[in-house]
C-alpha cells in the first residue's frame, strides 16, 4: 500500500528577489514497509523534498498525498491525521528541542492539542516512560532539560517524541550527521531496531551512502532538485546507471581489500 506520494512536486524559493528552483517536477511513492534512502550532495534538494512530504512546507506546484488524500490545502483534521501518521526527526537535536521544556513534556507534546489542560496531560506519564525505555533513556529522569543531556541522548529524545503518536512513517533528515562519530553507530542501530519492532516505514535522508546502504533497501539519488536515479540499494551500488551516482559511489572510502 502506498502511504506517501509526490506527484509533479515543484518548489521555488525567492532569494534576494531572485527565484531559486529547489525541487523540479518530482514523482515519488513510498509504500508501507519501505526503507527508502534519499542521497545527494548538499543543496541537492533532499531536505526540501522531505519537508514537503511531511507537510511542513507547501509545494509551489504539484501534490503530496498521504494514504491517497492530498495534503495541499487539507483541513485541520486532515493535517492532524498527517501529523499523527508521518513524524520527522531533524539533524540537530539542540535546535529541534525546546530548551525551556523538560524532556518528559517534550516527548508527550505530540500526544495532545494545545487546548488540553495539564490535568489531562498527566495521563501521558506512562506513555513517556514506555517511550524513554524504547529509545534506551530509561536511566534518565523525565524532568531534566535538554542541555543536561549529551548529543546522542538529545537525539534519542527527539526520536521518542516522533514515536509518541505511533506514526506509520518516520522521516529522518540527516539524523546522525550532527552526532559524534562514537555515538553515530549506536543511534543508527537504534533506528534500525525501532523500524523493525514498531513496524515503521522509513525515509532516511543522508549524504553518507554507507549509512544508507546499511539502513535502506531502496534508494533515491538527487541532484539539483531532480531525482537522477532510483531503485534497489544493492542494485544501484553494483551497477549505477547515472554518471553522478557513479561519482558519488566512487567517492565513498573503501577499506583495503574491499
Amino acid at each position: 500500500m502506498t502511504l506517501l506520494e509526490a506527484r509533479g512536486l515543484d518548489k521555488t524559493y525567492r532569494r534576494s528577489g531572485n527565484p531559486v528552483r529547489a525541487i523540479r517536477c518530482i514523482d515519488l511513492s513510498v509504500a508501507s514497509g519501505d526503507r527508502l534512502g534519499i542521497v545527494g550532495e548538499s543543496g541537492s534538494g533532499k531536505s526540501t523534498l522531505v519537508r514537503m512530504l511531511a507537510g511542513l512546507l507547501e509545494p509551489s506546484f504539484g501534490q503530496v498525498l498521504y494514504r491517497g488524500n492530498p495534503i495541499n490545502g487539507a483541513n485541520r483534521e486532515q493535517l492532524r491525521e498527517l501529523r499523527r501518521g508521518v513524524q520527522m526527526v531533524f539533524q540537530d537535536p539542540r535546535s529541534s528541542l525546546n530548551p525551556r521544556m523538560r524532556i518528559g513534556d517534550i516527548i508527550a507534546e505530540p500526544l495532545f492539542s494545545p487546548v488540553q489542560p495539564r490535568s489531562i496531560r498527566a495521563h501521558a506519564v506512562e506513555r513517556v516512560a514506555e517511550l524513554m525505555d524504547l529509545v534506551e533513556l530509561d536511566d534518565v529522569a523525565p524532568n531534566v532539560y535538554p542541555h543536561e543531556l549529551s548529543g546522542g541522548q538529545r537525539q534519542r529524545v527527539a526520536i521518542a517524541r516522533a514515536l509518541a503518536p505511533a506514526p506509520e512513517v518516520l522521516i529522518a533528515d540527516e539524523a546522525v550527521s550532527a552526532l559524534d562519530v562514537s555515538v553515530r553507530a549506536h543511534v543508527l542501530n537504534l533506528i534500525t531496531d525501532l523500524v523493525a519492532t514498531q513496524n515503521l516505514t522509513l525515509v532516511f535522508v543522508s549524504h553518507d551512502l554507507t549509512v544508507v546502504r546499511h539502513l535502506c533497501d531502496r534508494m533515491v539519488v538527487m541532484r539539483d532538485g531532480v531525482i537522477v536515479e532510483q531503485g534497489r540499494t544493492e542494485a544501484i551500488h553494483a551497477n549505477p546507471t547515472d554518471d553522478y551516482t557513479a561519482r558519488l559511489l566512487a567517492s565513498v572510502p573503501r577499506l583495503p581489500g574491499h
